[in-house]
């Protein structure tokens, strides 16, 4: 009976021994504290790696509008501003000049007109090489450039003055000016960046020149001008006295372009006022 019994406690000494998983991961609770430090670490990594992604990617979106172009609302103000200041020396629009009453009253024949809520600027001019002209700046917001040489030359009236601003602004609402130029170089100048692309300098230059023959050489067409006219006709025939500004302006044009060489070009630019007075037709109004 002893030796049964010392026979079993041998035989279950050997088995534990050789059997039981005392080195098993299940039971190896070093190996699971490692696995979780593992795992933490890596989410931790992960994290990082997030964070730093997202600020990689505000840093870019960040330089690229530095580099970014005009967008569609913005583009010929900023392209006008930039032809303004480009072409300072022939436009003489940097000095000192008094206030000549003309936003006032040119506000008030506006809304004459139906014209209200439009913004705009006038740019005064120390030359006779421009003697009028307006640009899109926005929406419904303009710039016109004014002549005091040429003001002056026809001592026109506020009211003159006033229908010749409105002339300039039916050209430019009816996109007479926006159209003169190539679509495709247009929109290759605004919208989206040149982040790490070649900025389009060239295409920037050729705008320029483009807006330089629209300005000083090409201008407006016979038949632009003649719908110009009839509209201008349609909205001051209901005051006479407006309407007889209207012609009285375009007659003292007339004898300014044909007796002072100085407005030689004038007519490059608004083809005959003599015709335009013809269009009027006085004789029915």
């Amino acid at each position: 009976m002893i030796k049964f019994l010392l026979l079993i406690l041998i035989s279950l000494g050997s088995f534990s021994k050789k059997q039981m998983p005392v080195n098993n991961d299940f039971i190896n609770f070093e190996n699971i504290k490692g696995v979780l430090k593992k795992d933490q670490l890596e989410k931790t990594l992960t994290e990082k790696q997030k964070r730093a992604q997202i600020q990689k990617q505000k840093k870019k979106s960040k330089q690229m509008k530095l580099y970014g172009l005009p967008t569609q609302d913005d583009f010929w103000k900023i392209m006008i501003e930039h032809w303004l200041v480009k072409n300072i020396t022939i436009l003489k629009w940097d000095f000192r000049k008094p206030d000549y009453g003309v936003d006032e009253y040119f506000t008030n024949f506006l809304r004459q007109t139906g014209e209200i809520g439009l913004k705009f600027n006038i740019l005064y001019l120390n030359t006779p090489n421009i003697s009028h002209f307006a640009f899109p700046m926005g929406s419904n917001e303009y710039l016109f450039l004014v002549s005091v040489p040429f003001i002056k030359s026809l001592d026109l009236s506020k009211l003159e003055i006033s229908i010749m601003l409105l002339e300039d602004l039916l050209r430019v609402k009816n996109d007479y000016f926006i159209n003169s130029f190539d679509s495709k170089l247009t929109s290759s100048l605004s919208g989206g960046s040149f982040y790490q692309k070649e900025f389009p300098s060239k295409n920037l230059k050729t705008l320029m020149t483009k807006i330089d023959e629209k300005v000083f050489e090409k201008g407006f067409s016979f038949q632009e001008q003649h719908k110009i006219t009839k509209m201008m006709n349609n909205i001051l025939i209901s005051d006479t006295q407006n309407w007889q500004a209207y012609y009285r302006m375009l007659s003292k044009i007339d004898e300014l372009v044909k007796g002072n060489l100085m407005y030689k070009n004038y007519l490059k630019i608004y083809p005959s006022p003599e015709l335009q007075m013809n269009w009027l037709n006085p004789t029915k109004n």
